[in-house]
């Protein structure tokens, strides 16, 4: 044997002791708690505080305290939520570093191209996928075998799966958003004056937001907004004077208990939010391209148990199990 090829098994021996080492090793860490149940949760971002990444961290946050091993997929991963997770032992992966070394007893999909990519890396693993918009195309579901069932977090979405999207009733549940109840109750609650809109600012927002800052200045309210800049009329909505914003923030709660008002999309995250602190809400129906359809003051319901998130995470936990016989 030549030296040159002595030299190249060398190298090529010491790359694959390396390789297995470090498999090992991974597995060594990750190693399954023998009766814990272990998950991943795909999404397509974690790093801010969107409603769906919300949902996703009450999620995980709930199933570490009942035991359960968490992991969490995202395209775009970053600070403050990541920090935030993993101080309670959740592990968080960029998609293309997603941890396919490891067997998961379920995955929980969000969002449809990321569903459709952990399919395809995951394709015969029980999955669970939940639904957060009925107007969004992102939202839109995926049909594959390895899905057991949908969760949609409200009404209308059960509605247009089955009548637009051919899923069968009873592949459906009605889960709504999980709301942390020690953060959003009526026991500081006060009456700041003011209208609180929490939201990305975006197209599909933009004409509820403009018809809350005409209402607001006729009946002489401040309006304040709450959320993360995607548009290209904040300017134009600072420039009102009754007008208030703030970029999005962990401690949402101190604006929803303090205002006299919320107002949101559809039944939304801060609407149920500011029901917990007593709150009502203007509810704004609106259509794909943002269009209001209908807009309708609500008031906090007798029955808010089945928003609390202790609830919703017995409903959801009970669907990973049946999924998993299955």
């Amino acid at each position: 044997m030549s030296r040159n090829n002595r030299v190249l098994k060398n190298i090529l021996y010491k790359i694959v002791v390396v390789f297995y080492h470090f498999n090992y090793q991974l597995k060594k860490k990750f190693k399954k708690k023998s009766s814990a149940k272990r998950i991943l949760i795909g999404c397509l971002q974690f790093n801010g505080y969107t409603g769906s990444e919300l949902y996703v961290f009450e999620l995980a946050k709930k199933l570490v305290q009942e035991n359960w091993e968490v992991f969490i997929v995202a395209k775009t991963v970053g600070n403050p939520l990541r920090k935030k997770i993993k101080k309670i032992g959740v592990s968080v992966y960029k998609l293309k570093y997603c941890p396919v070394f490891l067997k998961f007893d379920i995955l929980h999909c969000q969002h449809k191209p990321i569903t459709e990519k952990l399919i395809e890396l995951f394709p015969n693993t029980p999955k669970v996928c939940t639904i957060h918009s009925e107007i969004i195309e992102l939202e839109n579901p995926v049909i594959h075998h390895s899905i057991k069932k949908y969760i949609a977090v409200r009404p209308e979405i059960k509605t247009k799966l089955i009548e637009t999207d051919c899923i069968k009733a009873d592949a459906i549940e009605i889960i709504y958003n999980p709301i942390d109840d020690s953060r959003f109750n009526s026991t500081q609650s006060a009456h700041g004056g003011y209208t609180l809109f929490v939201g990305t600012l975006d197209k599909l927002r933009q004409n509820a937001i403009f018809d809350l800052v005409s209402s607001t200045q006729k009946e002489n309210k401040q309006l304040w907004v709450v959320g993360k800049n995607h548009s290209n009329y904040l300017d134009e909505l600072k420039s009102n004077h009754h007008v208030h914003y703030f970029e999005e923030t962990e401690e949402v709660e101190k604006f929803v208990i303090n205002c006299n008002e919320t107002a949101g999309i559809k039944l939304g995250r801060t609407t149920i939010e500011g029901w917990f602190c007593g709150k009502p809400c203007w509810m704004y129906d609106v259509d794909s391209n943002g269009l209001i359809l209908k807009k309708e003051l609500t008031y906090p319901p007798n029955n808010l148990n089945i928003y609390r998130s202790h609830t919703v995470i017995k409903q959801i936990i009970h669907l990973y199990l049946n999924a998993i016989k299955k």
